[in-house]
């Protein structure tokens, strides 16, 4: 039977990276270990934030639906399809690098942001390519 030699070491906190050691901190903050007390009723108002967003963003949702095209929206007509090609060139710029900065810090947010945005845009095609021209005005008479 093969022996196999095994050793422990210790590596205190001081010798570890710097990554290492920003890592350990968002994990202790993260699962509320960090601060105590403070620090668990911070996530906990986090999460009652977050699920107020959600919600109240549903509710958006169902009150600007498609479906309701017969009465009046009580928070306004949705935004157009396109509408973000009337801002103007440097707000747009920066925008997409903040997205994109963020997206990249954050891989979920990003994968998630990029499928949703492809999922838009094909359901943009297929939304115009069903919809029939508008009609041309005729040619004035006597023109």
């Amino acid at each position: 039977m093969a022996s196999f030699d095994v050793s422990v070491t210790a590596v205190d906190y001081a010798d570890w990276p710097v990554l290492a050691k920003l890592s350990a901190l968002g994990v202790q903050a993260h699962m509320g270990y960090l601060f105590g007390l403070a620090n668990q009723l911070l996530l906990a108002a986090l999460a009652l934030g977050l699920l107020c967003v959600i919600t109240w963003g549903y509710r958006m949702w169902w009150q600007r639906r498609p479906t309701r095209i017969d009465r009046r929206a009580p928070v306004g007509p949705p935004p157009a399809r396109g509408a973000w090609r009337r801002l103007r060139l440097p707000l747009l710029v920066a925008g997409v690098v903040v997205t994109a900065a963020i997206g990249w810090a954050l891989p979920t947010f990003g994968v998630t942001l990029a499928a949703f945005l492809v999922l838009d845009a094909i359901a943009g095609l297929i939304r115009r390519r069903r919809t029939p021209p508008a009609p041309t005005s005729p040619a004035p008479a006597g023109a």
